[in-house]
């Protein structure tokens, strides 16, 4: 499957923005299709390293073990460490500044271990994309 990505305008301040996307211990109270996060190593900065994600979705349970990493000053991403349902799961986004606020831009690649056909997989991830940016934009501007 080829990366899917999306991008949203928030009237926010990049530093908030993204300090919303690292917390990621409070998805579940913002985010659909989150049970848990369990943060398993932070950095220096306190930004998460190795992060336990517990999600449902389409009536399925399962876990994630990601590994985060920071290429630049308003980025970051994730890779897979392991997951009983995924053989890939590639993450990235980005946070800039712009006139009036953000421009937060989020790709992701995912693979199951079982057969999916490319299009339902690519609509699943534009639909995990689609409802982050939702949420996030909703949570950073208050509404």
């Amino acid at each position: 499957m080829a990366p899917v990505t999306g991008s949203i305008s928030i009237d926010a301040d990049p530093d908030a923005v993204l300090g919303i996307l690292l917390d990621v211990a409070q998805y579940p109270s913002w985010q659909n299709g989150y049970d848990k996060v369990d943060i398993q190593e932070t950095d220096e900065r306190g930004r998460p390293v190795l992060v336990k994600w517990h999600v449902s979705a389409m009536g399925q349970k399962a876990s994630h073990l990601l590994r985060y990493s920071y290429p630049a000053e308003h980025a970051y991403e994730f890779h897979l460490d392991s997951s009983e349902v995924t053989t890939k799961y590639d993450f990235t986004c980005a946070v800039t500044a712009t006139g009036s606020g953000s421009e937060v831009t989020a790709s992701q690649e995912i693979a199951l271990k079982w057969p999916m056909p490319k299009r339902l997989l690519e609509k699943m991830s534009r639909k995990g994309i689609d409802g982050l940016l939702t949420a996030l934009k909703s949570r950073a501007e208050g509404n």
